[in-house]
């Protein structure tokens, strides 16, 4: 975490970028307000000054960003209540309830094995970004989505990013993808969110690997906690990852050439324990 604490030391000069992330997160903290059953005149205050600074510094350089459009609706709403006084909660009423049953999504999760050998096949760009469209729906503290992926699709290239991992063992000759799994740190702004982007990056990594297994390709997801200086500036070098994202973890993707046999899970009598 010192290593990124650089990330947000003021430097006289507003981030366009961090001032976007902190829109998504004020106006997060609106949003919730205006759903509440209390909602009333005079509420957030303090958050939506703070949202308005930040939309001003972000716009300049993000006008039609979905996130300043999104917070402007909210803060919208929220000078009506203060000209009016009255207001309902907000909520949303569903149009398309998904028709996915548990024991299907349950299955999916079994069935998804991590890979190491892969078929001679190209993974194509259009694929990876089909399915790295699934990473911003994952919950995230304080809707900050901080999620990034840096991806290539070359093997040749996928071969060298493997070799900066201590854990890039056991693979077959022919690696074809890798992607590196990141977090902007220029959204956490205190001591006590260290583990945030650990956090936030996997919660939108589960979702990539679930929808890599639709679309028949499997994966494996590599640890970064043994990385060196060395092997984190060659892995930033190779796929052009600035120093305010923190590499999280890296996976390996692929069209699987055969799949591992199912390890035992614990039982679920180790996994939960309900107090009531």
């Amino acid at each position: 975490m010192e290593k990124f604490s650089k990330v947000n030391e003021s430097n006289g000069e507003a981030d366009p970028y961090k001032s976007l992330i902190l829109v998504r997160k004020y106006g997060h903290f609106l949003d919730k307000g205006l759903h509440r059953k209390d909602v009333k005149k005079g509420h957030s205050k303090d958050v939506v000054l703070t949202l308005k600074k930040n939309i001003l510094i972000a716009e300049k350089s993000y006008p039609d960003n979905e996130a300043i459009l999104w917070a402007k609706d909210k803060l919208k709403i929220y000078d009506d209540l203060q000209l009016d006084g009255v207001i309902s909660p907000l909520k949303e009423e569903r149009e398309n309830e998904s028709q996915i049953e548990f024991d299907d999504l349950f299955l999916l999760m079994r069935n998804r094995r991590s890979i190491r050998l892969f078929q001679n096949k190209i993974v194509e760009d259009t694929i990876i970004e089909k399915i790295s469209a699934t990473v911003n729906w994952a919950s995230s503290s304080c809707n900050k989505q901080p999620i990034n992926l840096y991806a290539t699709t070359n093997p040749e290239i996928a071969k060298l990013c493997i070799r900066c991992c201590k854990g890039g063992t056991g693979f077959g000759d022919f690696i074809p993808a890798f992607i590196c799994f990141t977090g902007d740190m220029r959204g956490y702004v205190h001591p006590k969110e260290a583990y945030g982007p650990s956090i936030d990056v996997s919660l939108g990594a589960q979702n990539f690997l679930l929808a890599a297994e639709t679309v028949g390709l499997g994966s494996t997801a590599l640890s970064w906690a043994f990385k060196d200086d060395i092997e984190d500036q060659q892995l930033r070098k190779l796929l052009s990852i600035p120093e305010t994202s923190q590499i999280i973890f890296n996976v390996v993707i692929g069209y699987p050439a055969k799949y591992a046999i199912t390890p035992a899970r614990k039982s679920l009598n180790h996994t939960i324990k309900i107090c009531n």
